[in-house]
């Protein structure tokens, strides 16, 4: 899929996988040595460090599994032998691709290739973000986001402690004054390991947290609206022009995607299709989805029980 990369964008995209990799690594590390297998951490309320320890390591592994899914699931590429089986309109031309490819599919530049419900490439997956992994992506950023979250919080609480002035005051060897100064200089950072370790796991949790929040309010903002990143770069000076955009009933939208089954299946990466999002079909319009209700045939000519005829609060003959 990736054939078509140069040698310097594909050695950028490799990359960045292990990044994400060592981040995921590096903040559950720092919680397990300061938070959870610290003692004197929360030693008051053993209840609330074991119940946000369940949460945040449960958040660690869907992360490392929502991207791993991510990246390796399939985006959305398209089968010729279903398009053809699709009406006219409910279909187009990719210029680029020279082939036909269903409404809302679009070609990414990157993998040279259409994608069913493109929202975006993605350099942090390797991977495209489309119909049959959009839902993953999403669950990617919601456990990345909750979890560096609780992290940040819990190494904040061990920062603004005691002890943690204590070990910048008195470090746990004393500094050789007689050592020249780059000595000197590794001798204090080795004794202050410990708390500037602290301080950058929390700084990395905040980081992560409000960068990767960000793309997930973004995703929040497409998945309510019913269209994605791509459509919304089309019709960025109307966005009431696209077609598929919400108006109303946005929270049903989300559900469109996350699965209108049960709801316990909306925290695990299980992707099911269904006649709202289909892949090589859409009928996802408001208007289209929830139908308004059918208003009762009144015989009477009336506005909230005010006659527009003889000005009268109830209905007479001559209405």
């Amino acid at each position: 899929m990736y054939s078509n990369l140069s040698l310097f964008k594909f050695t950028l995209h490799y990359i960045t996988i292990p990044i994400v990799w060592l981040v995921i690594y590096t903040v559950t590390a720092c919680f397990s040595y300061y938070i959870y297998y610290n003692d004197s951490a929360l030693s008051n309320h053993p209840y609330i460090k074991n119940f946000f320890s369940i949460i945040f390591y449960y958040c660690s592994l869907m992360t490392l599994i929502c991207h791993t899914m991510s990246i390796y699931t399939e985006p959305g590429l398209i089968d010729q032998n279903e398009v053809s089986k699709l009406k006219s309109n409910k279909k187009n031309f990719c210029k680029k691709c020279k082939k036909y490819r269903p409404l809302r599919a679009h070609h990414c530049s990157t993998c040279k290739k259409c994608v069913m419900k493109l929202d975006h490439h993605c350099p942090w997956i390797f991977n495209c973000v489309g119909f049959r992994n959009q839902k993953i992506f999403f669950l990617f950023l919601f456990y990345a986001t909750l979890g560096c979250l609780i992290a940040f919080i819990f190494l904040c609480t061990r920062i603004f402690i005691p002890e943690f002035s204590y070990a910048l005051r008195h470090p746990s060897f004393k500094i050789n004054l007689e050592l020249n100064l780059f000595q000197i200089f590794v001798q204090t950072i080795l004794s202050l390991s410990e708390p500037l370790m602290l301080v950058a796991g929390a700084a990395l949790a905040f980081s992560v947290s409000v960068s990767v929040g960000a793309l997930f309010g973004n995703q929040i903002y497409c998945l309510s609206r019913n269209i994605t990143q791509v459509e919304g770069a089309i019709y960025s000076d109307d966005p009431e022009q696209n077609q598929w955009y919400a108006k109303r009933d946005r929270w049903f939208m989300v559900k469109t995607v996350l699965g209108l089954g049960p709801k316990w299946k909306w925290f695990f990466p299980i992707m099911e299709s269904n006649k709202y999002n289909g892949g090589y079909f859409y009928d996802t319009p408001y208007e289209r989805i929830i139908p308004e209700k059918k208003k009762k045939e009144h015989k009477h000519n009336y506005i909230k029980g005010f006659c527009i005829v003889c000005k009268s609060m109830f209905c007479c003959c001559c209405c």
